[in-house]
């Protein structure tokens, strides 16, 4: 969230760059000397350093393998909920991959892998 709000704010600043200076044929160390430069800087690194911490905090994350379907059913739901969070919306696959396990019931009891609709 905090990031696709500092995105936003990195397009309204370049927008004003643009509008203002010839600011797509500027070098990095021109950009940062423009009125804007300042917080374009400050946004650039918090995106960079928001950016470290959700790759450091979903390492763990990475090393799972699924040993059963409810495992790979939650691991889906992670997925989800992380990919809610920065594009708003999930990519088509993991809603394909959640229709189908919501389908999908264990052959021994009968019980749904997953809920009818993905988790909020």
């Amino acid at each position: 969230m905090e990031i696709s709000r500092l995105c936003n704010r990195w397009s309204e600043l370049e927008v004003q760059a643009a509008k203002q200076f010839n600011y797509f044929n500027m070098s990095d160390a021109q950009i940062s000397a423009l009125p804007m430069g300042p917080e374009m800087d400050a946004v650039d690194a918090e995106c960079r350093r928001l950016g470290d911490v959700c790759e450091e905090a979903l390492e763990p994350l990475g090393k799972l393998t699924p040993r059963t379907i409810e495992d790979a059913t939650a691991m889906l739901a992670i997925a989800y909920r992380l990919l809610r969070l920065q594009e708003d919306t999930p990519w088509p696959f993991v809603n394909k991959a959640w229709t189908f396990l919501s389908k999908a019931h264990c052959p021994g009891c009968g019980a749904a892998y997953a809920a009818k609709t993905l988790p909020v």
